[in-house]
């Protein structure tokens, strides 16, 4: 006897094997019971979830007595006929190969004789939605006025595409995605029968790679059935499959929530070096996080679909805010829906995992309008101020006394400057990542090119600032000098140009000077709509 794979062995024969999708034997049962058979019947959703194979069913049901009965067919030889497809009354027809307007009419043809060994003459068009225009309008007379004994069974995973002139003359019936629970028990009964040897994790996994689909997941199954000699773990099935395990994606969620580049980058080296598919990743990391939100939010039990996630590994995640997880979350999808659009997913993935990482550093909407914590940076930026302007007449007075000496007891970086500055999460950070640095001596030159950040940071009490932090930072006195140095008249009519004169065209107006003063607050930053 030749292999048959498991999708084709165990493809439902009967309503009693068809699993997960209650509602629409439900319908399907009352027809019969009611005889009240609709001559045309539109069958939508995902592929491989029991359309074809329910009509193939009902098909079998309406010309079964013994069906009809509720009862198992003895083998009857309408039944037999059907399932091996060679039924003249039931005919199966694949709108994908056969979508031309020729092919319709002689299934209309047909369909004006009388069935030959069956109550009903049974008509299932699979993929309808690929059938032309012209072939959907010789259509449409017959599905409004059929042959007596005449069913139509139209199935589409892509119901939008069909005409609403053929959807108003049929009835619909929606087939929904398996859930997880459902895949994982088809899955065990199968491996039962097929004697194979497989964990809950891999069960887990097979249900979820097949996304919904039972098909698939039989598909997946065999797989790592032929491959893994039905003894199947969930590390071997994990190589095979492409997927990464949940510790590696614990580690690269920490890494993002904790804005930790250099770490996620290493992460996504390990995944990439081991050879796994690096689109099934981000999904898998998308995933993940949703269920990490889930967990926030403390309603995971009420989710069916969800990863698994340790104690130990929540309560690591569930100190970030949720905003932080919803931003990211948002950037994964954009990232998952990029790579099938690109060739080289290697450099996609590693800038957007940047990208993720400088997310944290942004203020929380929560952290901006809460009023203590403003009360307490403005007490705090007072309290530096003043301190400052006490320190520096003692320094002007004494400078006459230190012109001579040498002071500097440490060399200034601008690289190691900005970079206390990021890890700190100063303000001044991004106003000075931008400027360029000359240093004199005792004396610092901090070039800008944008007037904005100019007039901000020109201010005396913003140079004492940044002159104290160089001190703490290198145990030096160095002076902070801030110029300005226009670009070059070719660049002015460029796009950059014209938004660097419109920020300072905002910056210098009243509107906005009132403003600062009222609120005791200054621009950071503004960014260019992309």
């Amino acid at each position: 006897m030749s292999y048959k794979v498991l999708s084709r062995k165990y493809r439902p024969k009967i309503f009693a094997e068809v699993v997960g999708q209650e509602n629409a034997l439900t319908i399907l049962k009352s027809f019969i019971q009611t005889e009240a058979i609709p001559h045309a019947l539109i069958f939508s959703g995902s592929r491989g979830i029991g359309k074809t194979s329910l009509a193939r069913i009902f098909a079998k049901t309406v010309n079964c007595i013994e069906l009809q009965a509720n009862k198992d067919c003895s083998g009857c030889g309408i039944c037999s006929d059907i399932d091996e497809n060679k039924s003249l009354d039931v005919i199966e027809i694949d709108a994908a190969s056969n979508n031309g307007v020729d092919q319709i009419r002689e299934v209309i043809e047909s369909s004006n004789y009388s069935s030959i060994n069956c109550q009903y003459k049974v008509f299932i068009i699979d993929e309808v939605h690929m059938l032309s225009k012209a072939a959907f309008n010789a259509l449409l007379k017959t599905l409004e006025e059929p042959n007596k004994n005449t069913i139509f069974i139209l199935a589409t995973t892509e119901v939008e595409k069909i005409p609403l002139t053929i959807l108003s003359r049929c009835q619909a019936i929606n087939f929904k995605t398996l859930e997880k629970t459902t895949l994982i028990e088809n899955l065990k009964d199968v491996c039962e029968k097929e004697n194979i040897s497989i964990d809950s994790d891999s069960l887990s996994l097979v249900a979820e790679e097949s996304r919904g689909s039972a098909r698939d997941s039989l598909g997946i199954l065999e797989q790592l059935m032929t491959s893994l000699d039905k003894n199947i773990s969930i590390d071997e099935a994990r190589k095979i499959l492409g997927t990464t395990s949940n510790q590696i994606l614990f580690q690269i969620s920490k890494n993002l929530l904790m804005s930790d580049t250099s770490e996620c980058l290493k992460n996504y080296a390990q995944i990439n070096n081991n050879g796994y598919d690096s689109k099934k990743f981000i999904h898998s990391l998308l995933n993940y996080f949703r269920s990490a939100i889930y967990y926030k939010l403390e309603i995971q039990d009420e989710i069916e679909d969800i990863v698994a996630i340790q104690e130990s590994e929540v309560a690591e995640l569930i100190k970030y805010d949720l905003e932080l997880f919803e931003n990211l979350f948002d950037e994964l999808i954009k990232l998952y829906e990029m790579i099938s659009r690109t060739q080289n997913v290697k450099f996609l993935i590693e800038s957007n995992l940047i990208k993720l990482c400088l997310i944290s550093n942004y203020l929380s909407f929560d952290e901006i309008i809460d009023d203590e914590k403003i009360k307490e940076e403005i007490v705090s930026s007072e309290i530096e101020i003043n301190n400052s302007k006490k320190r520096v007449p003692n320094e002007r007075e004494n400078s006459g006394q230190k012109k001579n000496q040498k002071i500097i007891t440490s060399e200034f970086s601008s690289i190691k400057f900005l970079d206390n500055l990021k890890k700190l999460g100063d303000e001044n950070f991004k106003l000075l990542s931008g400027c360029s640095y000359k240093t004199d001596e005792s004396n610092i030159t901090i070039t800008t090119s944008s007037g904005l950040i100019h007039e901000i940071l020109k201010e005396t009490e913003k140079v004492i600032v940044i002159e104290k932090l160089i001190k703490d930072f290198f145990n030096a006195d160095y002076k902070v000098k801030i110029l300005y140095i226009e670009e070059d008249d070719d660049s002015k009519d460029s796009e950059d140009f014209k938004f660097t004169e419109k920020k300072d065209k905002l910056f210098e107006s009243e509107t906005m000077k009132n403003l600062f003063s009222t609120f005791d607050c200054r621009v950071l930053n503004i960014e260019k709509d992309k």
